[in-house]
Formats: structure tokens, C-alpha cells, sequence
């Protein structure tokens, strides 16, 4: 999730703000639930109605996938090259919670994207690196018979409140509260002091495993691919202790004599990326293949303030070997999920004499990544508001975002040579995710492209946007958006329709897309 720039950031979280009003009702809303559950002696009756869990081996038929398929979805567009190292692919994934109505649905639902979208335009030969957007795991925690209530309020009238504050979201929050009690109670014994906001997710610790890191985890080695895909989740550990078992595993799958327990309290907003084949045969079960994790650094007011998750570490040699990258194919890969991607320290081009890039990565993430030798910046992101439109941070959210994902392939202080940039689209309970994918390259003379309402700065433009007006030849591959280019209060007008709760024919219309690249 991002807000744009670190200015931005700090405007946003004044109706987030941890002492605010809101923040208090989130509190009651997540707390009060489950303390209730938690004293009762019986708490909630958890039905087990699942439809089974993944194989790891199935691919699913064409007829399978036509259910699966988002009605916005565009055709695939990608750019292609002579003599590739590596083809990318960014899936802008259109956010749908019926796919997690278990973990079957979940794993054909991702399963499908991949024969749909990329399995037809595999390169023989060619390396694949295939990129899904930040959060794509957060529906997972909905899966099953626990997260019926919340699958259900997604589709009700009662699911929006409003932008700046997401009272639907909170709500959704304290269904979880009371779903996952019995694994709160227990991880509050065993870690205590659990922040409340946070506590829900940690709880589904064994659903994030068996849902999230199995489905990409197998995609990888099934397809013989490397995919990144991200989610807010702890690290875990594979236990067979039946108290454990007990505690902690899905209620409809305690038979299997598995849990997949948290190792600690803390959750972090992290990228995974998984390859085709094993490299580490002492690692968890579905991580025994995985080849790098990334924590996000900084965090947005939201992610802090709603969710309370824990940021990633940003000074000293952890932060250091969290922001570096790893070789796929030859290229230095690095994460940078959405707001890290915007922190240079320093506006555009204006690199400052004696300047520190890794000094402190809550303000200079990107400048580190480029000093740690990075060269393929993988831009995962969940952008939680409307694409079109001025009013989160002042400035028009499509040029500001040009201070990411062109920025990086443009500035001449760094010098990354790709941005990959998978955005997630869809309408989750009052929360927007909306945005671009897009796929840049230092140097590149492509036709030019532009985000929607971009071809010139305007007056009401922050003065640094200037350089990011216009048509850009950097552009590899540019997912379209839900309406056509055009004058920005046309294109606020249009955002405005497609927000939950608009009662508009064109709701949750939003365009799901996926584009690739050859990277030489």
C-alpha cells in the first residue's frame, strides 16, 4: 500500500491519527469482540466446511477458468525483444473475495491467471519472472468457514463508509476478532501484550501458510517459474505437536496432524520470491523453494495506524540485507513495495554532495537499493485509494506516481535499469485499490506512453511534478485504466462510479490487466 511520497504520507495520517477518534472506535471495534469471545466458555461455534486443500500438481482445464475470470480483465499486451535474459510479468490482479471461499478456489483462482495470462505468453527458453501485486494474500484470511461473515459484508451496502475512513474495514476487522478468538487467546498467552489491530492476522498464521505461501510457493515449481507475491503475515514454523494442532490449525483440518504456528509477534507487510526449484531443504514446508523475503520499509499511515503492522528494519546491517537484491537470471532483483519505491531523500535528479543513501531507509529506500547494486526494481503495490484524482496527497495521484515507477528508470542520480510494477485493482469493503501496471526500462525508445491525465503539469501540480508530465518513451508496457485518457475531472468523475458504495453500474468496474516485458 502506498500514499506517494513521504510529504504525502505524513498528510494522509491525520484522519488515521493513532490518537484520534477513530483510532479509538477501531480499538473497540477489534478488542471488545473478542475479549467477549475469548471469556465465554464456548466462543464461537467454527463450522468446518471446506472444500479440500491444494494438490500442488493440478493445472486447472480452460472450462474450470471461465468462472474465475474478471469481467474487467483486458487483453495481454507485452513488449518483446531480441536477445532476452528474462521475460517479467506484472499481474494487476482485480481483488475478488469469492476466490477465497476455500483453499481450493483460492489456488485455482491464481492457477487460472497463470494459464490464462501467462502460460500463452511464455518465451521457450526464456526465463520467467512473474510479478503479483502487493496484499494479494490478504484475501486468504477469509477463507474457509471463519471468514464467511466477512465474504458476505464484502457484497452487503454496509461495506462503505468512505475514503479517509474505513469504518467497513474496521467491521471486517472485528468479524475476524471473533472468527480467530480462539487462536488470539492462545498467542496472547504465548507472546502477550498483542497489539489489537494486528492480532487477527497473526492468528491466521496457519491459514496465511496453507493458503498464500503454498499456492505461490507451488506455482513457482509447478510452472517453473520465479513469482513474487505479497501479504501481512509472521514467520512460521511447521509444527505436529497435538497440543499445537490443537491450538492453532484450521479447525476443519486438524485431522492432518499439521499447524503452521506463528515464531513470533511480529507481522510485516512482506514480498516473497519463490523459485522453481528447492534451495534450502531445512525451511518450513512451502519455503523450501523460497529465495528471498523482503519486509516493507516505510510503512504508510494506514498500514501503521489501521492495521498496526511492524515496518521493516531501517538502519544497520539488517536493513541492509533486507534491501538488497538477488540474482534471477542475471539481474540484481530488489523489492521496493509501493512507498519505498517513492523515497530517494532528494527531489528529482538533485542528489546532494556527501549525501548517505542508506543512512536511514524510512527516507531513502530507493537511493539505498540503487548503492546496493539493485538494477531490476520490483514495484509490488496495493494502492488503497481512487487512481484518478487529487485529494489524497494534493497532487494528481498518476503524476505523482511517476515519481516511482519512471523515476527509477529516468533519474540520473541512480541508475536502475528496469521498474516492474503490478497494481491491484478492485473495491475491498470501503477501501479502494486502483492504479496503472506498468513495466519501465532505463533508456528504452518505446512508443510513448503516459498514465491517464498526465500529458501536461497544471497549475494545481507540486512544482516536482513538472518533469514528470508527458509521454514517456520508458514505458516497456502500460496496463490501460477502467476509462478512457482524457481531461481530469472527467477521469475523477469516472473514479467516482467505480467506488464502493456508488451505487453506479460501473461499482468495482475496474480493469484487471496483466503485461510483460523482455528484459536484455
Amino acid at each position: 500500500m502506498s500514499s506517494g511520497d513521504a510529504a504525502a504520507r505524513r498528510r494522509i495520517s491525520a484522519p488515521l491519527g493513532r490518537g484520534g477518534r477513530f483510532a479509538r472506535l477501531l480499538a473497540l471495534l477489534v478488542v471488545v469482540p473478542w475479549t467477549l469471545v475469548a471469556l465465554s466458555s464456548h466462543g464461537p461455534a467454527l463450522v468446518s466446511a471446506l472444500s479440500g486443500t491444494a494438490t500442488g500438481t493440478g493445472r486447472p482445464s480452460a472450462a474450470e477458468c471461465a468462472s474465475y475470470r474478471s469481467p474487467g480483465r483486458v487483453p495481454v499486451t507485452g513488449h518483446q525483444a531480441p536477445g532476452a535474459k528474462l521475460r517479467v510479468f506484472a499481474v494487476g490482479y482485480h481483488l475478488n473475495l469469492d476466490h477465497a471461499a476455500s483453499y481450493a478456489t483460492w489456488r485455482t483462482a491464481m492457477r487460472c491467471l497463470m494459464e490464462d495470462t501467462v502460460v500463452p505468453h511464455l518465451s521457450p527458453g526464456v526465463p520467467t519472472l512473474v510479478v503479483f501485486p502487493e496484499d494479494i494474500g490478504l484475501p486468504t484470511i477469509g477463507v474457509g468457514a471463519r471468514g464467511a461473515g466477512v465474504r458476505a459484508q464484502a457484497g452487503s451496502p454496509a461495506r462503505a463508509a468512505s475514503d479517509a475512513v474505513p469504518l467497513g474495514m474496521a467491521g471486517a476487522l472485528a468479524q475476524l476478532n471473533i472468527a480467530y478468538a480462539p487462536q488470539i487467546a492462545a498467542y496472547q498467552l504465548r507472546f502477550g501484550g498483542l497489539d489489537p489491530r494486528k492480532q487477527a492476522m497473526l492468528a491466521a498464521t496457519d491459514t496465511f501458510a496453507r493458503a498464500f505461501s503454498r499456492t505461490f510457493s507451488e506455482i513457482a515449481r509447478d510452472y517453473g517459474v520465479y513469482v513474487v507475491a505479497g501479504n501481512n503475515q509472521a514467520r512460521y514454523r511447521v509444527s505436529r505437536d497435538p497440543a499445537e494442532v490443537a491450538l492453532f490449525a484450521d479447525p476443519a483440518l486438524k485431522s492432518t496432524g499439521v499447524a503452521y504456528v506463528a515464531t513470533s509477534a511480529r507481522v510485516t507487510n512482506s514480498t516473497f520470491l519463490w523459485g522453481p526449484r528447492d534451495v534450502d531443504a531445512a525451511a518450513p514446508q512451502f519455503e523450501t523453494n523460497l529465495l528471498f523475503r523482503n519486509e516493507k520499509v516505510p510503512l504508510t499511515a494506514l498500514e501503521l495506524d489501521l492495521l498496526g503492522l511492524d515496518e521493516g528494519p531501517a538502519t544497520g546491517p539488517a536493513a541492509l540485507a533486507n534491501a538488497s537484491g538477488v540474482d534471477v537470471a542475471g539481474f540484481t532483483v530488489g523489492f521496493a513495495t509501493s512507498l519505498p519505491a517513492f523515497a530517494y531523500g532528494y527531489p528529482f535528479g538533485q542528489r546532494p554532495a556527501g549525501f548517505d543513501p542508506c543512512a536511514d531507509l524510512r527516507v531513502s529506500y530507493a537511493a539505498c537499493q540503487d548503492h546496493l547494486g539493485v538494477d531490476l526494481m520490483v514495484q509490488a503495490d496495493a494502492n488503497p485509494g481512487r487512481w484518478a484524482t487529487a485529494a489524497q496527497s494534493g497532487g494528481w495521484q498518476p503524476l505523482e506516481w511517476m515519481g516511482s515507477t519512471w523515476r527509477a528508470v529516468a533519474d540520473p542520480t541512480v541508475g536502475f535499469r528496469y521498474n516492474v510494477t503490478p497494481m491491484m485493482t478492485g473495491n475491498l469493503f470501503d477501501l479502494v485499490f486502483d492504479g496503472q501496471s506498468a513495466i519501465t526500462g532505463r533508456g528504452a525508445q518505446a512508443v510513448p506512453r503516459r498514465y491517464v491525465g498526465t500529458a501536461a503539469a497544471e497549475a494545481t501540480d507540486p512544482a516536482a511534478y513538472g518533469v514528470y508530465a508527458g509521454a514517456k518513451p520508458e514505458f516497456l508496457a502500460l496496463s490501460p485504466w477502467a476509462a478512457p485518457d482524457g481531461d481530469r475531472a472527467g477521469l475523477a468523475a469516472a473514479a467516482g462510479t467505480l467506488a464502493p458504495g456508488s451505487g453506479s453500474a460501473r461499482e468495482d468496474g475496474y480493469a484487471e490487466s496483466v503485461i510483460y516485458a523482455d528484459l536484455t
